[in-house]
């Protein structure tokens, strides 16, 4: 009874050192495959390049100068020369009001300034600080008064001698008085006329005035837009009037613009006050012209930024001599603030962001290393890089999101493009047999 016990311990201890061995051995294999493999990836050097940093803002094009005309008289409109879209040099007619009324008004002033003239004996009025003595009711006086002194001085000469009486003496004293009051008045009355020929003449120069006003022309500039050489044309926006309407005083008969410049009015953030400039380079684009690129110039900076928005406003004279852009349109403009020669740019694909960290993965060995960077201006394909990054560093462009600091990477070569066929075409499949 032995013999059978010992033999079923003996048979269990061997299959139970069997059942141990069996899971020793597959626990290599295992471990085997849960060490780390190499992860595929492909990359790209970083570049250099030059690159423009700018402030991009939108805003409103605007005239360079937007004028209502009105006119400066009372009246009935005679005649429309100009309508909406017609283009119109400085001093051109826009209306005429009837003048009739205005013509009168010049004849008769005309015609009293001449009988002013006539009391003077003059043909033309004097200028200057002109001496009534040289008129001849004054003439007339002085000579009258000469006669009346010499008088009076024979009168006290015969009185002397006891040759002449005390009436004639008497006599010649009160005529040399008379002559001396009519030559007072006299030149008071021709320095009177004097006045009023002048008051005729002004009366004259406002009647003339009227009736140029009854002209509506449109306005001449003082000073021209900066860099335009020929005089500034005006493009009718609206016209306000019609041929026998009455209009009074001020009332508006057309609005102008000029469009050629224009101005670009558009809000700039706080943050960027130290970086806008005058003079700057402004690239303008409008969606009326995609692909179409205006320049233009930082021509004024408002002072003040508004407490509301923290903006500050800036006006940008944008060059249009192919008349492609209409003031009131939408715009978006790129102020050119500095431009760097040697800016670090990778692919755009290369930035990886996650919780708030931008970073590289940058290959150095066959082992990655993540960068954290900052980005900066943006292009076709490609973003600046701003970082401590290596000077030849090499960038993971696929594949970075499966790795992490001290990855083993393998660079997958890229495929040569296939060449096309001739004509283009890729080459058609094979029917199915």
């Amino acid at each position: 009874m032995t013999l059978p016990i010992r033999a079923f311990v003996l048979g269990t201890g061997l299959m139970v050192s069997l059942g141990g061995c069996g899971g020793r051995g597959t626990e290599g294999p295992l471990q085997a495959d849960t060490a780390p493999k190499a992860v595929t990836v492909t990359v790209a050097p970083l570049q250099h390049r030059a690159v423009d940093r700018t402030v991009e803002v939108v805003g409103t094009l605007k005239g360079w100068e937007d004028v209502v005309v009105g006119s400066k008289r009372t009246g009935r409109v005679a005649r429309v020369v100009h309508d909406m879209g017609d283009r119109v040099q400085p001093g051109e007619l826009l209306a005429e009001l009837d003048s009739t009324n205005a013509a009168l008004a010049v004849s008769q002033a005309e015609r009293q300034f001449q009988a002013e003239l006539a009391k003077l004996g003059q043909k033309e009025l004097p200028s200057g600080a002109y001496d009534v003595a040289a008129l001849p009711a004054v003439v007339k006086a002085r000579v009258a008064l000469e006669r009346a002194s010499n008088n009076l001085t024979r009168e006290r000469s015969l009185a002397r001698r006891n040759a002449g009486t005390a009436e004639s003496l008497q006599n010649a004293e009160n005529d040399e008085q008379a002559a001396e009051a009519v030559l007072a008045d006299t030149i008071l009355a021709a320095r009177s006329t004097l006045a009023a020929a002048q008051a005729a003449r002004v009366a004259v120069d406002l009647a003339t005035d009227t009736l140029s006003n009854m002209m509506i022309t449109a306005p001449v500039p003082s000073t021209p837009p900066p860099g335009v050489t020929d005089p500034p044309t005006y493009a009718v926006v609206k016209r306000s009037v019609s041929e026998g309407q009455m209009i009074k005083e001020a009332e508006a008969v057309a609005e102008l613009v000029i469009d050629n410049p224009l101005r670009l009015w558009a809000n700039v953030p706080e943050r960027f006050s130290d970086e806008v400039a005058l003079d700057q380079p402004v690239r303008v684009t409008v969606a009326a012209h995609p692909g179409t690129t205006f320049e233009g110039k930082v021509a004024r900076i408002n002072p003040s930024i508004d407490p509301t928005t923290r903006t500050f406003q800036v006006e940008v004279a944008v060059p249009n001599n192919r008349g492609l852009l209409r003031p009131g349109g939408f715009a978006k403009a790129s102020i050119l603030t500095r431009h760097s020669a040697d800016a670090v740019v990778a692919p755009i694909e290369s930035v990886v962001k996650f919780a708030g960290v931008t970073k590289l993965f940058v290959v150095e060995g066959n082992k990655s290393r993540s960068i954290n960077v900052e980005t900066g201006l943006e292009g076709t394909g490609w973003v600046e890089v701003i970082g401590d990054l290596p000077a030849q560093a090499v960038v993971v462009t696929t594949g970075q999101t499966h790795l992490a600091d001290g990855t083993s990477v393998v660079v997958a070569t890229p495929e040569p493009a296939k060449p096309a066929p001739p004509g283009g075409f890729a080459p058609a499949p094979t029917p199915a047999r």
